[in-house]
C-alpha cells in the first residue's frame, strides 16, 4: 500500500495552508526565543551578576551551534525522514530555551544558547527546504509564510519579556517559549505525514552543488549575518546609552518584526514574478539605508523607529536569497544548498556579535555600529550583484 506523502496530500488547498501553517510556525518559536535572549539579554546578565561582555560571546555560542548543524538540518531533509527531523529539532529548541529561563550561573547560559542553536541551525534549513519544495511554482510566497512566523516571534517577545520579567527573576518569558514548542510538535506529529516525497536520486554529486550563483549568494548572507548579528546584541543597549527608556526600546524593536510581516509576502511574490536577483539587491540597499540611519548623531526615538522599519522590512525582502539557493541546484539538494546558505550566514553572526562588542569599548556605539554593521551591509549589496542569475524552477516534483 502507498503511503501518503506531505506534497500528495498538500495537492488540497486546505491541507496545503494548514501545513504551510504549521511548519512555518516553527520559525515564530525560533524568532521567539532568539528575541527573548537578545532583547533581554542585558538584564539577564545582570540578574546573574555577569559582566556584560558576556553577551557577545554567548551570542558567539549560539551562532557556532547554528553554524555547526545548518548543514546538517539541510543533508537531513535531502535524505531522512523530513517531519521527524522538524520535531527533534523543536524538541532541542523548546528543551533549552525553557532551561535558560532558570540559568544561574555564566556556564549554564553558554551551553544552553549553543544548544538552542544546535536545533536553530538544524530546523531553519528543513522549514525552508520544505516549504519551498511544496509547490515550486510559488517558491518564495511560501516560504515567506517562515518569515512572517519569525518576524511574530520577534514582534512579540519584547513586550513578554518586559511583561513577565521583574528586576530578579526572567524565567516565565522561556517557560512560554517551551509551552509553545510542545504544543507546535504535538501537533506536527499528528497532522503532518512523516514522509515527504519519494526521494529522487541525484544526478551529481555533493561537490558539484556549489556554483558561482551560490557561493556569491552565500557571501552576501555572511555579511549580512556578520551586521545582523551585531545589530540584534547590541541595539537595544545602545538605544538605552542615548537616553532612550526600556520599555520605548521594546516597542522600536518590535518594528523590525512588525516591517517584516507586512512586507513577507508582497517581497516574496515579486521575487516569484520578476527577477529574483534585482529584488535581493533591492532588498540590501534598503537594509543598508536603515542601518545607516540607525547610526546617524543624535538618535532619537522617532529617527530609531525609521531604522528599525526599513531593516525589517529590507530583511523580508532577502528571504528571496533562500529560493533563488533552492533554484541554483538541482532537486536532491535543496536542502542540501539551503544548510549551506545556513551555515556561511552564520559565520557570519558568529563574528559580528564579539565584532560589535569589542567595537563598542575601544570606539562608543556610533563608530562601532559603523563598523561592525552599516559596513558589512553595504558590502551585501555588493556579493549579491556579483552573482549569476537563475532560472526559475515552476515543475511540481
Amino acid at each position: 500500500m502507498k503511503k501518503d506523502t506531505v506534497l500528495d496530500k498538500a495537492k488540497n488547498p486546505k491541507y496545503f495552508i494548514v501545513t504551510v501553517i504549521l511548519i512555518a510556525f516553527g520559525m515564530f518559536l525560533v524568532g521567539f526565543d532568539a528575541n527573548l535572549f537578545f532583547f533581554g539579554g542585558t538584564f539577564i546578565l545582570s540578574i546573574i551578576h555577569v559582566n556584560p561582555l558576556l553577551l557577545g560571546i554567548t551570542a558567539t555560542g549560539f551562532a557556532a551551534g547554528i553554524t555547526i548543524f545548518s548543514i546538517i538540518g539541510g543533508f537531513v531533509f535531502d535524505k531522512i525522514t523530513t517531519r521527524n527531523g522538524i520535531l527533534i529539532s523543536l524538541l532541542i529548541i523548546t528543551t533549552f530555551s525553557m532551561l535558560t529561563g532558570f540559568v544561574t550561573n555564566e556556564y549554564e547560559l553558554v551551553i544552553y544558547r549553543f544548544l538552542v542553536g544546535f536545533g536553530t541551525g538544524m530546523i531553519q534549513p528543513e522549514i525552508s527546504a520544505f516549504l519551498g519544495d511544496l509547490r515550486p511554482g510559488m517558491r518564495a510566497t511560501t516560504i515567506a509564510a517562515e518569515g512572517v512566523a519569525f518576524n511574530l516571534g520577534l514582534a512579540s517577545s519584547p513586550y513578554i519579556f518586559a511583561q513577565f520579567s521583574t528586576a530578579t527573576t526572567f524565567n516565565i518569558p522561556f517557560i512560554i517559549a517551551g509551552i509553545s514548542g510542545g504544543i507546535l510538535m504535538l501537533l506536527i506529529f499528528l497532522i503532518i505525514p512523516s514522509t515527504y516525497k519519494i526521494k529522487e536520486r541525484p544526478k551529481v554529486g555533493i561537490r558539484q552543488v556549489m556554483n558561482r550563483s551560490l557561493f556569491f549568494m552565500a557571501i552576501s548572507y555572511f555579511m549580512f549575518g556578520i551586521a545582523f548579528f551585531a545589530y540584534e546584541g547590541y541595539f537595544t543597549p545602545y538605544l538605552i546609552s542615548s537616553g532612550i527608556s526600556k520599555e520605548v526600546a521594546a516597542s522600536i524593536v518590535s518594528f523590525f518584526g512588525i516591517a517584516g510581516m507586512i512586507l513577507a509576502f508582497p517581497g516574496a511574490f515579486a521575487g516569484d514574478k520578476l527577477e529574483r536577483k534585482h529584488i535581493i539587491q533591492l532588498a540590501t540597499v534598503v537594509m543598508s539605508l536603515g542601518t545607516i540611519v540607525m547610526f546617524l548623531p543624535h538618535i532619537n526615538p522617532l529617527l530609531a523607529t525609521i531604522a528599525v522599519i526599513l531593516l525589517g522590512g529590507g530583511y523580508a525582502i532577502y528571504g528571496n536569497i533562500q529560493a533563488f539557493a533552492q533554484e541554483s541546484v538541482e532537486d536532491a539538494w535543496i536542502g542540501t544548498a539551503v544548510g549551506f546558505l545556513f551555515m556561511i550566514f552564520n559565520i557570519g553572526a558568529m563574528i559580528g556579535g564579539p565584532l560589535m562588542g569589542f567595537s563598542v569599548s575601544d570606539f562608543g556605539y556610533i563608530y562601532a555600529g559603523i563598523i561592525s554593521i552599516v559596513t558589512p551591509m553595504v558590502l551585501s549589496i555588493f556579493f549579491a550583484s556579483l552573482a549569476p542569475k537563475v532560472p526559475k524552477r515552476i515543475r511540481t516534483v
